[in-house]
Order: C-alpha cells, then sequence, then structure tokens
C-alpha cells in the first residue's frame, strides 16, 4: 500500500503511487524525486485518483496522462470501432435510420480505414477525401455528414481530441419546389383511381389530398382517432417500412376533417370499423392487411392513374403540396394550414408556399401598388 497505507512508495529517484481500479492493482511511476513536498502531492494525487475511481469519472487520460495505460486507453478504439459506438447510442431511432446510419458508416470505413486511429484523421485528411469524392448528390452528402459528425465528437468527448469535422460543412443544395397538381388534375386522378381500382384506394388518396397528411401518417392512422362530432382526427403516429414510430416533429396534432374527408372515412368502415378503437383505418385491397408503407400506393395505383390521364408524373407525395396550396388559394390563414399540416410554425408555409400566398389575394395587392403608382404620376402631373 506504500507509505503508511497512503499508496505512496518512495523510489530511489521517483514515487511510485498505487491503487485498485475495476478489482485489479495499479502501479505508476511519476517522474519526480522522492522529497517532501512531492511525496505529500503524491499522496493527495492518490486521494482525488480514488475519489474520481468511486465517482465513476477516472480516466488514464487526466491524472496520468504519460503512463502506459493511458496511451493504451487512448488507443483502444478504432474509427470503425468508434462508429460503431455511435450507432449504438442511436438504439431508440427508427429501423429505417438506423439503416440509413449504418450504410452511410459503411461508406466512411471504407474511404477512411476501420482500423485507423481515430487519432490519425486530421481535418485535412477528411476535407482532402470528402471534397475529391464525386458524390452523387448534395443532400446524399449531408446525410452521410451526420453520422461521421457524431463519431468524431463522441471519440473526441471521451479522448479529450480536437474535432476534426469542425469547419467541414454541409453543401448547399436547392430543394426542389412544390410541384402540386390543379383541381382538375385531382378530381381526375380521383375519378381513374374510382374507375379502375378498388374503393379503399379511392378512399386513401381523398383522405390524401383532403387532410394534407404525409403518407407515413396517414397509413397510420386508426379508428379510434377520430372524434365524428368534432370532425377531425388526431395524428400522433406515423409507420414507415412496417415500422411504427413517432411524428417527424415529435407533435401530436388534430387535424380538421372537411366533408370529402369524412366521407373517405365513412367509406372504409365495412372493411375495417369492426375492428375497434385500435384497427388501422386503411388496408392493402390485394392482403386485407395494414398498409406496410407508400409504395404500393404509389407504384400500383397512382402512377398508373396519371400515365393513363396523360397527367404529367408527380411524386404521390404531392398530394400533400396539393392540399397546402388549394388551401391557401381559397384564403385559408397560413397559420392554420401550418397547424393542420404539422409543421411547427408558419414559417415553412410562407417559405415554401409564398407564391399561392400571393396568388390567394386575386390581384388585390397588386392592386393597391398600380393605385399608389397612379396617385402619384397624378401628383406628378399636378406640380
Amino acid at each position: 500500500m506504500g507509505r503508511n497505507g497512503s499508496g505512496v512508495e518512495p523510489r530511489d529517484k521517483s514515487i511510485r503511487v498505487n491503487f485498485t481500479l475495476d478489482g485489479a492493482w495499479q502501479r505508476v511511476r511519476l517522474t519526480l524525486p522522492p522529497t517532501p513536498a512531492n511525496l505529500r502531492y503524491a499522496e493527495k494525487l492518490v486521494k482525488q485518483v480514488n475519489h474520481a475511481i468511486d465517482r465513476g469519472t477516472f480516466t488514464w487520460e487526466e491524472f496520468f496522462p504519460d503512463a502506459p495505460q493511458a496511451k493504451k486507453a487512448k488507443a483502444a478504439h478504432t474509427f470503425g470501432e468508434w462508429c460503431d459506438l455511435w450507432l449504438a447510442t442511436k438504439g431508440r431511432l427508427a429501423t429505417k435510420t438506423l439503416n440509413q446510419y449504418r450504410n452511410a458508416l459503411v461508406i466512411w470505413k471504407e474511404m477512411f480505414g476501420a482500423d485507423s486511429a481515430i487519432e490519425s484523421l486530421t481535418h485535412a485528411k477528411l476535407a482532402a477525401k470528402i471534397g475529391s469524392t464525386p458524390w452523387k448528390s448534395a443532400k446524399l452528402l449531408n446525410n452521410y455528414l451526420i453520422p461521421l459528425r457524431g463519431a468524431f465528437m463522441l471519440a473526441g468527448r471521451d479522448l479529450k481530441l480536437d474535432n476534426p469535422m469542425d469547419g467541414i460543412e454541409n453543401s448547399k443544395h436547392q430543394a426542389p419546389p412544390p410541384d402540386p397538381l390543379t383541381a382538375d388534375e385531382m378530381e381526375a386522378i380521383l375519378a381513374d383511381i374510382e374507375k379502375h381500382y378498388d374503393p379503399r384506394m379511392l378512399a386513401y388518396f381523398e383522405m390524401a389530398f383532403f387532410t394534407g397528411m404525409r403518407p407515413e401518417e396517414l397509413i397510420a392512422l386508426k379508428w379510434g382517432d377520430v372524434d365524428w362530432n368534432m370532425e377531425t382526427i388526431r395524428v400522433e403516429r406515423a409507420r414507415t417500412a412496417g415500422e411504427v414510430k413517432p411524428l417527424k416533429t415529435y407533435n401530436a396534432r388534430d387535424v380538421d376533417l372537411v366533408s370529402r374527408a369524412v366521407e373517405a372515412l365513412r367509406s372504409m368502415k365495412p372493411w375495417t370499423f369492426m375492428g375497434g378503437p385500435d384497427a388501422e383505418i386503411f388496408q392493402n385491397p390485394v392482403t386485407n392487411k395494414p398498409l406496410h408503407d407508400e409504395r404500393s400506393q404509389r407504384d400500383h395505383y397512382w402512377a398508373p392513374a396519371l400515365r393513363r390521364l396523360g397527367i404529367r408524373h408527380r411524386r404521390a407525395y404531392q398530394t400533400r403540396h396539393t392540399y397546402a396550396a388549394a388551401s391557401l388559394m381559397a384564403g385559408a390563414n397560413p397559420a392554420y394550414i401550418a397547424r393542420q399540416m404539422g409543421h411547427k410554425n408558419a414559417k415553412m408555409i410562407f417559405t415554401v408556399y409564398a407564391k399561392w400566398i400571393d396568388g390567394a389575394d386575386r390581384g388585390r395587392e397588386k392592386a393597391k401598388l398600380e393605385a399608389a403608382i397612379a396617385k402619384k404620376e397624378n401628383r406628378h402631373k399636378a406640380g
């Protein structure tokens, strides 16, 4: 135990300190001559070490950065292992998101070497490799950077390293603007689906057009979410690739139902209503089971309808944009539409749908400008 049980042993030209860590006896040599002052310092150091061990905060790097144990601990994990550790911290995310992160980390491990020491991956190396790689799109790169930043941030906290990702920014990319369908196109699509397919698909797409819900929200709706008296429906979950998950904004909302949305729900009663409050409203007409994701509806019903009608192709997600644009053109309050669609505030509405907000004034704002110009011209002429 050392001098008087203090854990300190004076040597000829140095001092050895002793303590127990994780059940193992540890001995560390301090390159200090065993003077009375240095021995008191060593005793104080052992007390601090034991206190940190008791609290579970001890690290070799903090107390003995030059000790072999510190160097061993620092090199304990390779870049690939830090990537795996970071991914393990995200276990509560949806399976689809985890798979996307996992796939991205596979690319990074191949690019930088899974067995590389984390300290060897400097900012210059990372920036040069990322910048010289021909990425498929800026959005793809930005998504891939999320887990890479996470792995280095996690390692930096444990190893007290500067983050080499600092200064490596996201690539700028232009998000595609909304491409809603016209009222005539919407009605033609619904009529085509009613003519060629099971009534359950008509109900699904009518709800999509007249509520503006995201597809993953729509397929997760249950009968217990419907308030028939208030004509609203509670949106509080989503389903992606068959897995139920929280909403994108993590905020449940009540969506007002217009009459056509109410009728779409009523038309689903013969198929799923008797399943009770926990039964999903919409189902696959082929399997008679709840919809797994949006792929079947998009590939087997939506796309063929557009081809038959000769309507320019849009993603089925444009039903959401169609709802927003039509509502704004009808003069609905942007803040109300934001709540209906599940945005945190109206900023998204003003940013993304400004064109349709402007169109809703039926030329009134332009007329105000014309009147102001005419008034100024009349004053000029009178002068």
